[in-house]
Parts: C-alpha cells; sequence; structure tokens
C-alpha cells in the first residue's frame, strides 16, 4: 500500500461506520465505510471491496449515469475525482448513511457475494426460493407460469354470473362469488361446477361480504363437502362506470384479497375475473363484450402479503400498491419504490370450458331478482324428463332447501341426488313435495 493508503486506514479506524448502497449496472453493492471517511477513502474502498480501480471509476448522485450512452466520464461530473472533490468528506458532499451513491466502470470483474450479486445469480438461472427473496432486499419479479395449470368452468354456471352483473347490474357495481369445484392431483387444473354468491355490498370500486362463520355459510360448506366440492376460487366483475374510468387491470383492492385467498386456501387457489371489453369492428363500429379471464397472483405476492408487507393506506393510483418497505423493480435500470404496479403480481391461467354435473336453472341466492321462491322449486320437479333425484342435482335448489331440512335430511337428498342411481327416500320426497305446494 502507499502512503495515501496507509493514511486512509488509519482515517477511517478512528470514526464510527456508515452502510452505503452502491447501485452499478450489474446491481446493488452494500459497502461499509467510516464517518470521518472522505470521497478519496471512498474510492480506496471501493477498490479494495470490489476490484474496481480507483481510476475507473466513475462516481455520481445521479441515477441517469447508468443510462447514459454517452462520454459518461465528461457528463456526471458531481463526484468527479480531484483536488475539489477528493478531500471533502461524504456528509459534505451529500452523502448519508443508508444512502445511493452510483458507479459505473469498465472492468469486467467477478461480482462480491451480496444481495445484489445473489439476484444477478437468479436472472441467470440460478434458483432461490420466495423466502430468500423476502430475507434479501427484495426484487420483484414476475412470475411466468401460474401454479393452476388451468381453469375451467361449467359453461351455465359461468354464464349465469356473467349474465347477471351485465343484464342486471349493468357492470354499474361490483359482485362477488365462491366458485366450488375439484382440483386434479396431477397438475393443479381446476373444474368449477358452482359458484356461491354471499350476501354482500358492492360499489363501483369493491364488495364487502357478510362476516363468515354464519349459518348460510355452515350450510353451503356443508352442501359442497356432500357434493365432493371443494373451494377452488373467486369470481367478480370489474365495474365499468363512465364517471371512473378504469385504466388498469386489477386495483390494490382487488389484489390484496388474492393474495390473502390463495395463503388461506393454497396454491391452486385461482380468481376470475369478468370485464366489459369494447370491441371495434373492420367498418368501425364497436361494440360491448363480456369476457371472463382467471388470474393469480405471485408466489412472492403471497408471501408478501403473509409478511405484512402491504400497506393500509391505499395509493392515489388504484393500480399500484402501497408497501411498508421499500422494494426493487426493474424498469430498465433498478430503483426502489413503495408502490408497486400491481400487473407486476399477476399471473394469467390458462381458461377452458366443459359441462358440469349440476343444473344451474334454479335463482341464485342472494341476488336482487329473481328471489328463491317455492314456485321455483315446483317448476323444477315438473321436468319430468329426469328422476326426482336428479331434479334435484342444482346448487342454488339444494341450498334452498337447506333452510328447510335438518343437516341429515339435507345430506341423505343430496347424496341420492348426486349419484347415478340415486333415490330419494318417500319421506323426504312429502316434505320437498310440500315445500313446493305440489
Amino acid at each position: 500500500p502507499t502512503q495515501d493508503d496507509r493514511s486512509a486506514r488509519r482515517r477511517l479506524g478512528d470514526t464510527m461506520p456508515v452502510m452505503l448502497r452502491l447501485r452499478t449496472r450489474d446491481g446493488t453493492e452494500r459497502v461499509s465505510v467510516e464517518d470521518g471517511c472522505t470521497l478519496k477513502d471512498l474510492r480506496f474502498v471501493i477498490q479494495q471491496t470490489f476490484g474496481v480501480p480507483t481510476q475507473d471509476q466513475t462516481l455520481s448522485l445521479q441515477q441517469e449515469l447508468l443510462l447514459s450512452k454517452g462520454d459518461y466520464v465528461a457528463e456526471f461530473v458531481d463526484l468527479h475525482a480531484g483536488r475539489k472533490n477528493d478531500g471533502k468528506k461524504l456528509k459534505a458532499l451529500g452523502i448519508e448513511h443508508g444512502g445511493f451513491v452510483y458507479l459505473r466502470y469498465s472492468v469486467s470483474r467477478e461480482p462480491t457475494p451480496t444481495h445484489a450479486a445473489q439476484h444477478r445469480q437468479e436472472l441467470r438461472g440460478g434458483k432461490q426460493t420466495v423466502n430468500g427473496m423476502i430475507a434479501a432486499q427484495t426484487r420483484i419479479e414476475r412470475q411466468e407460469h401460474a401454479k393452476c395449470a388451468s381453469v375451467s368452468f361449467d359453461q351455465h354456471c359461468a354464464n349465469n354470473f356473467q349474465s347477471y352483473v351485465n343484464n342486471t347490474l349493468g357492470f354499474n357495481q361490483m359482485r362477488f362469488g365462491w366458485m366450488f369445484g375439484v382440483v386434479a392431483e396431477a397438475d393443479g387444473a381446476i373444474q368449477v361446477h358452482a359458484i356461491y354468491e354471499p350476501e354482500q355490498e358492492g360499489t363501483c370500486d369493491r364488495f364487502d361480504l357478510r362476516r363468515s362463520g354464519g349459518d348460510e355459510d355452515l350450510r353451503v360448506k356443508a352442501l359442497a363437502q356432500t357434493l365432493g366440492l371443494t373451494k377452488v376460487g373467486m369470481v367478480f366483475n370489474v365495474a365499468n362506470v363512465e364517471e371512473s374510468p378504469r385504466d388498469f387491470t386489477l386495483s390494490s383492492f382487488e389484489v390484496r384479497m388474492m393474495a390473502e385467498c390463495q395463503a388461506k386456501y393454497g396454491k391452486n387457489f385461482v380468481t376470475a375475473v369478468v370485464m366489459q371489453l369494447e370491441d371495434e369492428n373492420e367498418s368501425g363500429d364497436v361494440t360491448k363484450q363480456v369476457s371472463i379471464e382467471p388470474f393469480q397472483v405471485s408466489e412472492q405476492c403471497v408471501a408478501l402479503f403473509n409478511d405484512g408487507w402491504f400497506h393500509d393506506e391505499p395509493c392515489s393510483d388504484k393500480g399500484m400498491t402501497r408497501m411498508r418497505k421499500p422494494l426493487i423493480v426493474n424498469d430498465g435500470v433498478s430503483k426502489d419504490v413503495t408502490e408497486v404496479d400491481n400487473d407486476r403480481f399477476l399471473v394469467p391461467v390458462k381458461i377452458l370450458d366443459h359441462e358440469g354435473p349440476l343444473a344451474t336453472s334454479f335463482p341464485v341466492e342472494n341476488r336482487l331478482h329473481p328471489i328463491q321462491t317455492s314456485e321455483d322449486l315446483g317448476d323444477a320437479l315438473r321436468k319430468t324428463t329426469n328422476t326426482y333425484a336428479k331434479r334435484l342435482l342444482d346448487f342454488h335448489l339444494l341450498l334452498f332447501l337447506s333452510k328447510h331440512l335438518d343437516a341429515t335430511d339435507l345430506n341423505m337428498v343430496a347424496t341420492q341426488a348426486n349419484s347415478d342411481n340415486g333415490e330419494v327416500q318417500e319421506g323426504h320426497k312429502i316434505i320437498i313435495d310440500s315445500l313446493a305446494g305440489l
């Protein structure tokens, strides 16, 4: 070491440590110096720690240094080496503990094992778990593939929900439903056979559900179990209100609920979003089309939610989610943010359709119109093309019956209705016919 090097070491040994973050084109590195450190001392530490010669270091407090395509050495001179700056302490130059200093160099080097180096390894194909990303300085990464291989909707079930939000609600408010179906063990593919719409209040930008655990929730859970169904996802529509046009895919309220539900119900849980889209034909005429789009949020989004990163205070831009601590995103250059575009969390899911085992002709519970009545039960029972048991094989009809039959009787009726050659007991027929006014 030179005399200057030894002098620098003596000066650094007499003061308290300060942590700085060096943002380079390779990522972010961390370096510890002492409180009395000068700019010349910092250059020496960078050389010793990262192997970048002092004469090849271009330092700046301006992030644009990393994007410059011109003569960046001449362009960025705020921390230029020389008599003017070398002897100044970092504080005098505006460099504080925890602050960023931007560094550019031309040499090739092996990165040190810092958080930034770990991120670079991941980008090159190295493996890193979600927990590892959370433990390190967190970089938001897009997830390429959903954990749910695909979701298939019973056509009548999906059309029933879409028709209600389009023709009755006019997409003026949000509507929510729990999706029940089955999950394939091999690849997590989902089939949706029924949609249950709980009691709720909807506005143009959110929905509020009645507290779970009530009598109807318990009856729904018992009925689904009898039919061999589990809660596989949720569905809601996006309101289309002229006074408040939406220029984003999903809001922070919606993304937060998706993360909460995937955390609670498992990695295959899927969310279906019903949207009204404008379609322009060759003549320039614009028509509105109703579409259903399935999504999941990324595993990283779920982990962030579980670890309490989501801030309760919303962003002014509803398409962004506010975080409690800064995260790293990459928009051409890495940057720290506390507001994340919700699209970074969304993972599309492949959509299919099928004809499920359940009928969907009975009115759906908790809707404004039509409401469920005993006359509807009578109409269903008069359809003599099916056996008596099969006439009852409608999720909403059986849920209606659950209000009038005790749990044991309903279980027996639903089991027979769901069996290939099921026969409803005569005593149950008498009760059900009486309810229907037959």
